[in-house]
């Protein structure tokens, strides 16, 4: 593992100096030497242009699409972009023993936020083949970390609003229900204020619905929403009744 650890390219670096410029100085100063010269080389090299050991290139969905039943993902514009599969932090989690379901959501979260930063979105799918899992066990890792974290990882079925990821609608509508102003809202969730507007709008009306007395079929059909969405909604609004209840029998007692 500590072999492992030195396989970088701030150790090759290092180990030039040292035996190319005869005496510059101390370990410690060589070191500072590295850092400065690795600084400027990520100044002037972006990450698109080059790959780095530990890094590889993927074909990813490009963000801002438009999604819909009738799109095939085939017929959508894909973008290359650079993944870190492996980097020393990794390395050094290996070394430390971190739990594997811990390695496996820190890779996801890191993959899914460089592909985004990148212009991409990475789809569940494409997560899972890179891991060799399933992608029901990629989904499981994902819905764990939001619950466990309360953040939404950026990825095709949230920020495209494809699929059932419902997590940024979910935490959206509970964020309005706790009084969470409309942009605080949108960083704590990774979206703009226009989704959330738009997300807590959605939750107003099936709350107003249900309210009424109306089942979550009807609600779907008032709406225009998916069957999926309205029963997310009430899932919402019904845990916050229980809470406020909740609440109400703790102080009557």
């Amino acid at each position: 593992m500590a072999l492992s650890a030195s396989k970088t390219y701030e150790t090759s670096l290092f180990n030039l100096i040292t035996s190319e410029f005869g005496y510059i100085g101390g370990p410690d100063v060589v070191k500072l030497f590295t850092k400065k010269i690795v600084e400027l080389n990520n100044q002037y090299y972006l990450r698109e242009e080059f790959v780095r050991p530990g890094q590889m290139r993927w074909l990813v969905l490009k963000a801002g699409q438009k999604y819909s039943k009738s799109k095939k993902l085939s017929e959508m514009q894909l973008i290359p972009v650079t993944l870190t599969l492996i980097n020393p932090e990794d390395i050094e989690d290996r070394i430390t023993k971190v739990k594997k379901n811990e390695l496996i959501e820190k890779l996801i979260v890191r993959l899914c936020n460089e592909t985004k930063e990148q212009g991409g979105v990475l789809t569940e799918t494409d997560i899972a083949i890179l891991f060799r899992l399933s992608c029901t066990m990629i989904s499981n890792h994902v819905t764990s970390y939001e619950k466990r974290t309360k953040k939404v990882i950026p990825r095709a079925g949230t920020e495209m609003d494809m699929g059932k990821s419902l997590t940024h609608k979910r935490l959206a509508f509970h964020n309005y229900k706790k009084k969470i102003p409309t942009s605080e809202n949108a960083r704590l969730i990774d979206h703009t204020p226009e989704s959330v507007d738009r997300y807590i709008k959605d939750g107003t009306r099936i709350e107003k619905l249900y309210a009424a007395g109306y089942d979550e079929w009807n609600m779907a059909f008032f709406t225009g929403l998916p069957i999926y969405v309205v029963q997310e909604y009430v899932e919402i609004i019904k845990s916050y009744e229980k809470e406020k209840n909740d609440k109400k029998d703790i102080e009557n007692q």
